[in-house]
């Protein structure tokens, strides 16, 4: 495999890795050739099908100033810190069906150098002794097959159990014990190798040529990053689906029900326990196909008052629901 030296560590978000992976794939990648590099990042990165308010505990993310990703592979959320390693995979497509166990096969060969034994478990995962330590993911087109994933040397399990999981202290608790029997880190095993010995072990091992990244190719990614980026792209991408925001204050509890469809409101219902003063049906007009983020919503409630319809109700109350649920605001 030729390794791909882009010069980019110390960017720990990852716009410009899955702008490099998309520029190997469709520009660089030719017959019977085979590319690979580590990068790091911190945050977490959900698959290109998933609703994001469904995969994250929003008020710990956002108490903990933890960033939020999309990639355009699909497959589950996952953690990374720096104590984790991601690497990619871009090859020609095989004629046969795709297996992750194909590619990964690469990587159990390089562990076993290290008198580690890595299995190949369920549809996209390594484990060792029975416990997870990568999960992967993958696309294709016409042009070839990228494949990247985790491998976690010293990765905070507990921070990715309360990044994942409902904000309920006991579901956390069960949540952190149960991950713990089930994932493990590489580093225990490692015998005292460090983290950045690991990566060059890898690289070395796992390829025989270099490709390095030239300035005018890093301005170009840079430019491509800026999709990955862009709020199209984080939010826009989500399949159509019912978003549910619910705190009970002195006034009473309400529920908003909203239905999103490719980042714009197309409908918005308050329920509740609450006693309406005025017709709901007009302050909820006032939301249908605007753009769901927080700054429409602080801008639409600069202008509309909900305490003219509900008894007590105050806008700041419902801002302070909406920022809790956005992690952008």
């Amino acid at each position: 495999m030729i390794l791909i030296k882009h010069h980019n560590e110390g960017n720990y978000e990852p716009y410009f890795y899955f702008a490099l992976e998309d520029y190997i794939l469709n520009n660089l990648l030719k017959d019977d050739e085979s590319y690979f590099f580590t990068w790091k990042i911190e945050g977490l990165v959900s698959g290109k099908n998933q609703v994001i308010e469904n995969e994250i505990n929003f008020p710990f993310v956002k108490e903990n100033n933890i960033k939020f990703f999309r990639r355009p592979t699909g497959g589950g959320s996952v953690y990374a810190d720096l104590n984790n390693t991601m690497f990619s995979i871009i090859t020609k497509r095989s004629t046969k069906n795709f297996s992750f166990k194909n590619y990964l096969e690469k990587i159990t060969e390089v562990f076993k150098k290290l008198n580690i034994n890595l299995e190949f478990s369920g549809r996209n995962d390594l484990t060792l002794n029975g416990k997870k330590i990568s999960g992967n993911a993958f696309l294709q087109n016409k042009n070839g097959m990228l494949m990247h994933g985790t491998l976690m040397y010293d990765l905070d399990i507990e921070t990715m159990v309360r990044s994942l999981t409902p904000s309920d202290e006991k579901l956390v608790s069960k949540g952190i014990s149960s991950v713990k029997s089930r994932v493990t880190n590489l580093k225990p095993h490692l015998n005292d190798m460090s983290h950045d010995e690991l990566i060059n072990f890898l690289e070395s091992n796992l390829t025989n040529e270099v490709y390095e990244i030239n300035p005018d190719e890093v301005q170009l990614l840079n430019e491509k990053a800026k999709y990955y980026a862009s709020d199209e792209f984080l939010f826009e991408r989500q399949p159509e689906y019912t978003n549910i925001l619910k705190q009970r204050f002195n006034w009473g509890e309400i529920e908003i029900r909203l239905k999103i469809k490719k980042g714009i409101i197309e409908n918005f219902k308050l329920n509740g326990d609450f006693f309406d003063l005025n017709d709901l049906d007009t302050f909820e007009h006032k939301f249908i196909k605007k753009r769901y983020n927080f700054q429409t919503i602080k801008s639409i409630l600069s202008t509309e008052k909900i305490d003219d319809y509900i008894l007590g109700a105050n806008n700041h109350d419902l801002l302070a629901l909406f920022e809790k649920y956005f992690l952008k605001t």
